[in-house]
Parts: structure tokens; C-alpha cells; sequence
């Protein structure tokens, strides 16, 4: 786990990044797929004016995102981003995944291999096995599920606890909302709130989880 645990606010726009720190993000991810703006001015300028830490994200539809175009674009989207920013986020299970994180050669940037479940939380050792699978990329493993009731939630709690990886966890939804702060609890080193409105299911603002964290000694 990094100490103390790094808050990230999801955005799309040079100015929400501005509000962003304002609100006492850490690190803004900027989700190319979601924003209007183009994305090497709009990187540039939060790489310069705001000196904060920064994730480039193009999520594809298939893993909850609004990227359609072909994999060749996105791979080409990262290499112009990659000198610019501190992370770039791919999927586990993007199929070109070893293509993009050749992008971040000759960068100091890190991936975050990410994993979204929509649908469930997966049993502990499925938790654990995409953890070490993600870790083997290199940089964080971000895991995030659904979780259909409390008891999911603490066993998402648990796989963090024993995972001894540098992970972010998060349970989506109404039911694992707290997990946006009590994840940090048990070993995640990230937790995504938003800035203006939320783009995960169960997001909070960026205000809010970093007073949560102030409360429980974590800031």
C-alpha cells in the first residue's frame, strides 16, 4: 500500500481538472473516452498549469467505457499521451493489451491494469488470480466489482488485505459506495471520486472521500 492513499478525480475537461484540485485530488484521470476536448492540448495544459498527478484513460464500451473506434487509434491516442502523464490505464482484458503498454517505453509512466465487473463480485480466489495477473504488466492492478450484498463487499475488503500487491479496489454501486474510503483501510493505494457528476456506478465526490479519509487517520 502507498501512504497515504492517492485520491483520483475522474474528468474531462481542462476545467474541471482546475476544480478537481481544487477539491483536493491528488491525481485527475482524464477520461479521453467521455471528453469533447482533444486530448494531447487538454494533457498538455493539466501537464504545465497544474502539476498534479495524471492518468490517461480511453475506456472501450466493452468494459463500461464510450471508446468505439478501432484498437489501432487508441494505441496511437496513447503514444502521443504517454511523455505527459504518470499512468495510463489499459484493461486486462483488451487484447492488445502488451501493444499499448509498449506506448510507455521510454516514459517514466506506469500502467494500471484494470478489471471491471459489472455483473458481480467474483469468489476470492478469481479476485486474487486477476490481481496477480494484472500486477505481472507491472504498476497497479485496479480491480472494480458489483457486489450484490455487504458480505461481497468485505470479502473485496479481505482480497485486498492479502493481496500484497500495489492494488485499487472498489466495489461499485449503492451497496459498496463506503468502499470509496474503507477500501484505503485495507491496503488500496487509489480511490476514484468524481468532480461535477459521477462516471462509475457508486462514485463519490472527490470532497467527500478525502474528508473520510481525513477522518480514519489516512490523510
Amino acid at each position: 500500500m502507498d501512504f497515504p492513499p492517492k485520491v483520483v478525480a475522474s474528468i474531462t475537461s481542462m476545467e474541471e481538472a482546475i476544480e478537481a484540485i481544487g477539491l483536493g485530488a491528488d491525481i485527475v484521470e482524464v477520461r479521453v473516452d467521455l471528453s469533447t476536448e482533444k486530448p494531447l492540448p487538454m494533457i498538455e495544459g493539466i501537464y504545465e498549469d497544474l502539476k498534479c498527478g495524471i492518468i490517461a484513460t480511453i475506456r472501450p464500451v466493452y468494459e463500461g467505457g464510450n471508446f468505439k473506434g478501432p484498437d489501432a487509434d487508441r494505441i496511437k491516442i496513447f503514444k502521443e499521451l504517454a511523455p505527459f502523464v504518470d499512468f495510463i490505464d489499459v484493461e486486462l482484458r483488451a487484447s492488445n493489451i502488451d501493444d499499448i503498454l509498449e506506448t510507455l517505453e521510454g516514459t517514466d509512466a506506469l500502467p494500471i491494469v484494470s478489471y471491471h465487473d459489472f455483473e458481480k463480485t467474483p469468489s476470492n480466489d478469481e479476485m486474487l488470480d486477476i490481481i496477480d495477473r494484472s500486477s505481472q504488466k507491472g504498476g497497479y492492478a485496479k480491480l472494480a466489482v458489483m457486489p450484490k450484498s455487504f458480505h461481497d463487499v468485505l470479502r473485496l475488503y479481505e482480497v485486498t488485505l492479502v493481496s500484497k500487491r500495489p492494488v485499487c479496489t472498489i466495489a461499485m454501486g449503492e451497496i459498496g459506495q463506503h468502499s470509496r474510503i474503507m477500501s484505503c483501510v485495507y491496503g488500496s493505494s487509489l480511490t476514484y471520486g468524481y468532480v461535477r457528476r459521477p462516471v462509475a456506478p457508486g462514485q463519490m465526490r472527490v470532497d467527500r472521500i478525502k474528508e473520510g479519509l481525513k477522518i480514519l487517520g489516512l490523510r
